[in-house]
């Protein structure tokens, strides 16, 4: 008799097989694997597989078998909110979209999954505005999927432009696509808040309206910087009158120097003020004397000086600007030389670098609105959002704005922080309602790794699922206990990473950078080859739609580039270790 998990074929003879015949038919037996043949009470002969190999429903499980990752879609139907009520919601999303930049793979259907604020606003058109937000913890791979966005759309020709990349993760990605790093800090470079972005140039090339125009945005940009810098300094902003004093300082400013074309600096600015023109004492009310009109520009003064160099904030504000930025190619101002506890000083520098860096964008739009450039597409790249939040007043005023604007101003951004509850660290209780409005108007939301105790605020702007929530709390979860070399209990991940004994790109570039010890180590970190459970995974959401899942790869390039390398600091002692033992 057969075993009880044994199968039982009995098989029509074929050309080649010692036929037997039972019962006026005749039989065949063939070899299946593990096969025994036994005799029937009848008489018959039966084929038994003890291992006998049936396909599943993708079609035969196995490497080179042929397996299908993708099973075609079911037919879709259409019904009424009464008939499909129970369905809803569904249980996974469809289809991930092929339009935008390549990210990783779908962690259910294992499909590609590729994605951008810009391409799925343009072309797929399935958001509202050109913006995406990017929440999760600390190490799970935040940082890069920015990076991988940004070097994809450079890719397709839109520019990304980080204006403040107050730790410096995104220079190195900046040098890889040959744009322009900007660094500021004490002693390091200059920012004029009066610096035109090649606005006066581009009224040489312009209509007469469209000039006209121009000019009025930048003398508007020009007041609305000054007077945010001030702010910052006093912990207050201007007076009515002040603010009315500065507007028509800057005036008198601009005339003085159209002639010249030249751009004027903050001593300029403060003489204008000293000059006591007509223009300037008819707001002032000093009724023609001196001394009052001393007194009533006394404290407005006094906040020139402290941006003429004599303040707080040193030489920042006080010279031109030592670089100007370029259109044409990527940039980045690189704050990461100002500390932490300079948060006025941070504060003050990233306001300049918003105001030049859309101040360029105007310009460009106006050129390619009269067709004298090509359009030019840009990213704004918002890392560590709730630092450049918590800087200081008028920043929250400023990425309001952008959210509000990006589809008039023709550029995409995408934001980052690491929980819901960062965007309610600022002080002033209006910034915080501000702040929490800005997540609300992303089109998409990109979500990893966070804890259980932030879904109530999370779920406040993102429709999540119970099971969307417990599979974020798990990819929050820390790596095993045990370190690389323990072959009973190590974790692995072999669709994101590579590892040491198998890897999974056949690269002879790859193998050669291998070569090099110090390369060696970075490239098999314990916290690489055994990341946490969620580093690189997220879920892709839109409105109220379920969340694509998918896990983020890395391409050898990157690999080699070390763009994605944001803990270079702690892998120094290890890079010198190595060197010194030589290779292995």
């Amino acid at each position: 008799m057969a075993t009880k998990n044994a199968k039982q074929i009995i098989l029509p003879a074929s050309r080649g097989n010692a036929p037997t015949t039972v019962l006026g038919r005749t039989f065949t037996r063939i070899k299946l694997g593990k096969v025994f043949a036994k005799r029937t009470r009848t008489g018959s002969t039966a084929v038994t597989a003890k291992t006998l190999r049936r396909p599943g429903p993708r079609g035969h499980k196995g490497r080179g078998l042929g397996e299908a990752q993708l099973l075609h879609p079911i037919k879709e139907m259409r019904g009424t909110n009464y008939q499909v009520c129970g369905l809803y919601p569904f249980p996974m999303g469809g289809g991930s979209p092929l339009e935008g930049v390549p990210l990783g793979r779908n962690l259910l259907s294992g499909e590609p999954v590729c994605c951008d604020p810009i391409s799925w606003f343009m072309k797929l058109q399935v958001i509202a505005n050109p913006s995406a937000f990017v929440m999760a913890n600390p190490g799970l791979g935040k940082s890069s999927l920015l990076r991988r966005m940004a070097i994809g759309l450079a890719a397709f020709g839109v520019w990304p432009m980080i204006l403040g990349d107050i730790k410096g993760e995104h220079v190195a990605m900046i040098e890889a696509l040959g744009g322009a790093v900007l660094p500021l800090g004490r002693g390091v470079g200059h920012i004029n808040p009066l610096d035109d972005a090649g606005a006066v140039a581009a009224t040489k090339l312009l209509s007469p309206a469209l000039a006209e125009e121009l000019l009025s945005e930048l003398h508007s940009r020009r007041r609305s910087l000054i007077a945010s810098l001030i702010a910052i300094l006093r912990k207050k902003p201007l007076d009515e009158r002040e603010d009315q004093i500065l507007d028509r300082c800057l005036t008198v400013l601009e005339d003085r120097h159209a002639k010249s074309g030249t751009v004027p600096v903050m001593a300029d600015l403060r003489q204008v003020l000293k000059d006591k023109p007509v223009e300037v004492r008819e707001v002032a009310l000093d009724r023609g004397d001196d001394v009052r009109y001393d007194d009533i520009t006394e404290g407005l003064e006094s906040s020139l000086n402290s941006l003429c160099g004599s303040g707080a904030f040193g030489q920042m504000f006080a010279h031109p600007s030592t670089n100007r930025i370029d259109a044409s190619r990527p940039m980045v101002f690189d704050l990461s030389r100002i500390s932490q506890t300079e948060s006025d000083l941070r504060a003050a520098t990233l306001m300049a670098c918003w105001s030049a860096g859309f101040g360029t964008v105007t310009t460009s739009n106006m050129l390619a609105d009269e067709k004298i450039i090509a359009r030019q597409r840009f990213l704004v790249i918002l890392d560590e959002l709730w630092n450049t939040l918590a800087a200081g007043p008028g920043i929250v005023d400023q990425v309001n704005a952008l959210t509000r604007l990006n589809r008039q101003w023709g550029v995409g951004q995408i934001m980052a922080s690491h929980t819901p509850s960062d965007l309610m660290a600022v002080r002033d209780e209006a910034d915080r309602a501000k702040a929490k409005g800005i997540m609300d108007r992303c089109g998409i939301k990109i979500l990893g790794g966070l804890a259980k105790a932030e879904m109530p605020l999370l779920t406040e702007s993102v429709a999540l699922s119970m099971r969307e929530q417990e599979q974020l709390a798990i990819w929050q979860d820390p790596p095993a206990w045990n370190r690389r070399g323990d072959e009973a209990m190590e974790y692995t991940n072999t669709d994101v990473f590579a590892t040491l004994d198998e890897p999974t790109v056949d690269d002879a570039e790859l193998r050669a950078w291998l070569e090099d010890p110090a390369n060696r180590e970075w490239y098999f970190d314990d916290r690489t080859t055994t990341p946490p459970p969620g580093q690189g995974k997220f879920f892709i959401k839109v409105g109220s739609r379920a969340g694509i899942p998918f896990s983020m790869e890395f391409t050898p390039t990157e690999r080699r580039s070390q763009i994605h390398d944001t803990e270079k600091k702690w892998h120094e002692a290890k890079n010198r270790a190595a060197k010194e033992r030589g290779p292995r």
